[in-house]
């Protein structure tokens, strides 16, 4: 192999390595801040508390399931009695849809009231309802840190801006979102290189770091076959 070929080689080696090398460097980084919170953290875990609903009496119990049924409007194949803030309710729901009605007056309690949200909130996240903050139900346009379905009950801490998405329908808590999982998902989309926020592995951007990564490995390797057959290998 002439020795302009091998430096036409090792030039190409070191251009690869430097634009492969910032994104190695990005991984590192993020790969570090993943490791400084446990991400039961990240998803806000370490806020919340199990809400104690009451114990389910059958004494209490008026409502038939099949009257729970007509009451909720909707087609169903489910029907579960359970206890919901301490009263029994029928969680009636099919695939797409849920509805709870109070298994003592046949009121249909979800989509549940602000009222009602906030009484959850405060029971099931104790660590952020404790700060002033704002409830409000977003019904379109749903953001990234979300992604559930709509509408959807939030609420919203003063400054911080951390929040909390709850299911009007199920009355189910449905994410934590806090300062710590935004910058967690900034990196995360860097480091698998999902920097649309599409969710796709098959970007220009990861494409571009596969053929870099190829190039930098078979260039390394022509410089290396070089420096075997000349004998230079540690030199």
């Amino acid at each position: 192999m002439k020795a302009s070929t091998i430096r036409a080689w090792s030039r190409l080696h070191k251009i690869f390595g430097l634009v492969i090398g910032l994104q190695v460097l990005f991984w590192m980084a993020s790969g570090f801040y993943f490791t400084l919170y446990p991400i039961e953290n990240i998803r806000g875990d370490h806020l919340r508390a199990e809400i104690d609903h009451g114990k389910l009496e059958a004494s209490e119990v008026t409502l038939t399931v099949q009257e729970a049924i007509d009451a909720s409007s909707i087609w169903a194949f489910q029907a579960e009695l359970k206890m919901f803030m301490k009263r029994p309710v029928w969680k009636v729901s099919n695939s797409h849809d849920t509805r709870l009605i109070d298994a003592m007056t046949g009121e249909r309690i979800s989509p549940i009231s602000e009222g009602l949200a906030r009484a959850i909130v405060t029971e099931g996240v104790p660590g952020l309802a404790k700060d002033n903050g704002t409830y409000f139900l977003l019904e379109e346009n749903a953001p990234r840190e979300y992604g559930g379905r709509l509408p959807v009950w939030v609420f919203e801490t003063e400054g911080a801006g951390e929040r909390v998405y709850l299911d009007p329908m199920t009355a189910e808590i449905r994410a934590v979102r806090t300062t710590e999982w935004r910058i967690f998902d900034v990196f995360w989309r860097f480091h698998i290189m999902d920097v649309t926020g599409d969710d796709r592995f098959d970007s220009w951007w990861m494409k571009l770091a596969a053929f870099l990564g190829l190039a930098i490995t078979i260039t390394g390797f022509a410089i290396l076959y070089h420096r075997l057959i000349r004998g230079r290998l540690f030199s």
